[in-house]
């Protein structure tokens, strides 16, 4: 694990337990509350966090966000059970009825204790934290229960799953609400945007997906720089059948 100074109130933790790819933890820190967003594979994985919050969040609320039901991002819940979760309420129903099929798909990558902890405080478009300058809001695109979080204090745009270089992921068949997600990113003019797998993004990466996924729809004018995403495509174009 690595942990990097992002902004002047948010650390990201980097864990690299799975082969292809590393995965973000992010911690923003304002005045009175603390956010979690996402929690990676179990409660081992969740233990640096947990020493940090001690050390820095007494007398703050510490709140979990789940980007979404996937089990790399929900696993470490079981660390948080006396706290606020939120997630989408697309994100309750898919974690508790794929909670099974994960844990049975990708079980080997159990970081000490894992429960079935759901997020406690679900929402359909939006949430906001005023004092915080913290929103919350849904950005159907990976999954349909992906969610974004944007600092507006930072100009900081966290975008979960729904960015990532070299290819992105497409588990769900709305290439056209991904697409308009996407457009939203770009709308927003953040200052800073921060994926779950790819720690920086650019401006560039979200107008690469926007094309990408025109493309997949089409089936054709997909250029290849690697095997790798010659297999992340052809799973992409599985989803779309």
């Amino acid at each position: 694990m690595k942990r990097t100074e992002l902004t002047r109130n948010t650390t990201a933790y980097l864990f690299d337990e799975i082969e292809d790819y590393y995965t973000c933890v992010f911690l923003i820190e304002k005045k009175s509350t603390i956010f979690v967003i996402d929690t990676f594979c179990g409660s081992i994985s969740m233990e640096p966090i947990l020493r940090h919050l001690a050390r820095v969040g007494k007398g703050k609320q510490v709140i979990v966000v789940n980007t979404h039901f996937h089990w790399d991002h929900v696993w470490g819940n079981v660390a948080f059970q006396d706290r606020t979760i939120i997630g989408h309420r697309f994100c309750y129903e898919d974690l508790a009825t794929s909670w099974q099929s994960q844990i049975d798909n990708r079980g080997r990558y159990r970081l000490g204790r894992v429960e079935r902890v759901l997020p406690s405080l679900t929402f359909d478009q939006s949430l906001r934290f005023p004092a915080e300058k913290i929103e919350i809001f849904h950005s159907p695109g990976h999954t349909r229960d992906s969610i974004s979080i944007f600092d507006h204090e930072e100009g900081a745009l966290y975008v979960g799953d729904n960015v990532e270089t070299p290819i992105i992921y497409v588990e769900a068949p709305d290439v056209d609400t991904y697409i308009q997600t996407l457009e939203h990113y770009l709308a927003r003019s953040a200052r800073k945007i921060f994926g779950s797998h790819t720690l920086e993004i650019t401006p560039a990466d979200i107008e690469n997906s926007i094309d990408y996924l025109k493309k997949l729809k089409t089936g054709t004018g997909v250029v290849f720089r690697s095997e790798y995403e010659k297999t992340i495509h052809s799973q992409n174009l599985s989803m779309l059948k």
